[in-house]
């Protein structure tokens, strides 16, 4: 199964040929001999490589994404072909990078018989993914679990926690976690005590996105307790990683570095890149918010690095608005406004709401600092739609209570108060632990309201 762990800052109809080949060169600068060392090093053919780089170019992925998604694409790709061999049409189909026909092709399969269905309708999830539209894909997993018969209860949680997965990594909670229950309940039923450990593990991140921490911290310590039981080091890293970011978030610096270093030591030891690049992010968010902006700098390139070998979007653009949020708390504009613009386009391509909010709200700071405090505030409105349709508790508050500063510092004490107040709001709720300090601002901007 995935792992999902988390970070704060605060995963068609082609052409092939000839032309296509060139066109695609053209586009991503790649000259032919390289092209042709793509193909033998992903094991694959000119021809689907080709398609390959017709999807990249459908999805925007931007040319430093290249060879990380060229990765993920071979991978998926690699699984289909290898799943549809019975199935000759729909594998010549995806051969020729025909993604459309081999879809109806498998949808045909899917109207037989229900175990031939849901395993037609599983290969055409993992052909969404192939194509990175990930909402799509999780469609296709539930299709494929809703037809399997009740003696496949553990393939049926291994498709439903795909689909929450998929939802998951584009920030969709609200329709990812009921699937995450329901696979939860059959790891349970069926006694698979790996799955069960990975789903409470992200089960756990959801409720984090939402602000409610001991929740988040009852489902972590369940999946630690299981990981650690059957010696699942991989996941017991990205738990106790994920164990850290709920006391960074309360403000507990000291336990969350403890939890960190075991995070850290254990993803060096097996070589779980992702995990230790995670990890060394999230080092420098704490260092970051002690004001040790050297070693915070120093941890944040560390990561950035590993996130674009490893091909993880997401981490990277969260690490990147991290390093812009650094650059800004040291008072360089330009340089933090330049990785916040790369950190927001990846988000946006990618559609992952969270990622795209956190970095609205980093770059209204910026305009913020410099005085322009209507831009500012345009940036600000954007980003608190994002979080209340993702149900972002947390981040909600942080930028209710961001716009009520700007309101407050304009004079504007009416809209002041009926920000801050929701925002007071959503941190009791919360246990922030800024939460003293926006209570006294509240009642600041009230006394001034009665004074007048």
């Amino acid at each position: 199964m995935d792992n999902q762990f988390s970070s704060k800052g605060g995963e068609q109809n082609v052409g092939q040929g000839d032309h296509a080949i060139g066109k695609q060169v053209n586009n991503y600068g790649i000259p032919p001999e390289v092209f042709a060392e793509y193909a033998g090093k992903l094991a694959v053919t000119d021809s689907a490589l080709a398609s390959f780089f017709k999807i990249l170019e459908e999805q925007q992925v931007p040319p430093g994404d290249l060879d990380a998604k060229l990765r993920e694409i071979a991978a998926n790709y690699k699984e289909l072909l290898a799943r549809v061999g019975g199935n000759q049409a729909a594998k010549q189909a995806i051969e020729r990078g025909d993604y459309a026909k081999a879809e109806k092709l498998l949808d045909d399969v899917a109207n037989q018989h229900s175990l031939a269905a849901a395993g037609a309708y599983a290969d055409n999830a993992r052909l969404q993914r192939i194509q990175l539209r990930y909402a799509k894909a999780a469609v296709y997993w539930q299709k494929a679990a809703a037809l399997l018969p009740d003696d496949k209860k553990k393939e049926r949680a291994l498709y439903l926690h795909k689909a929450a997965f998929d939802l998951d990594r584009i920030a969709k909670y609200k329709e990812a976690l009921p699937l995450y229950e329901q696979s939860l309940s059959l790891c349970r039923e069926t006694g698979d005590k790996a799955g069960e450990g990975t789903t409470l593990n992200n089960i756990s991140q959801i409720y984090d996105a939402r602000g409610d921490y001991p929740t988040a911290l009852k489902y972590l310590e369940q999946s630690l307790v299981i990981r650690q039981e059957i010696g699942d080091k991989e996941g017991e890293g990205v738990t106790l990683n994920n164990i850290s970011q709920i006391y960074h978030d309360r403000g507990d610096y000291a336990t969350a570095l403890k939890y960190l270093e075991q995070s850290l030591h254990i993803s060096q030891e097996i070589g779980d890149r992702a995990v230790e690049g995670t990890t060394l992010n999230n080092f420098g968010l704490i260092y970051q918010t002690r004001g040790d902006y050297g070693p915070a700098l120093k941890y944040l390139e560390q990561s950035l690095v590993i996130h674009r070998e490893v091909g993880n979007q997401t981490m990277e653009g969260t690490t990147l608005s991290n390093i812009g949020a650094l650059h800004h708390a040291k008072g360089d504009y330009p340089t933090a406004l330049s990785y916040l613009e790369q950190s927001f386009i990846i988000s946006q391509e990618i559609g992952n709401k969270a990622g795209e909010g956190t970095t609205l709200n980093n770059i209204s700071q910026i305009y913020d600092a410099r005085g322009d405090y209507a831009t500012a505030l345009k940036y600000l409105e954007q980003n608190l739609v994002l979080f209340r349709e993702i149900g972002a508790k947390r981040e909600e508050a942080g930028t209710s209570w961001n716009i009520g500063l700007n309101y407050a510092e304009h004079g504007d004490l009416s809209k002041a108060e009926q920000y801050i107040s929701r925002a007071v709001q959503l941190m009791e709720a919360l246990a922030h632990p800024k939460l003293e300090e926006c209570r006294k601002r509240l009642e600041a901007v009230r006394a001034k309201l009665k004074a007048r």
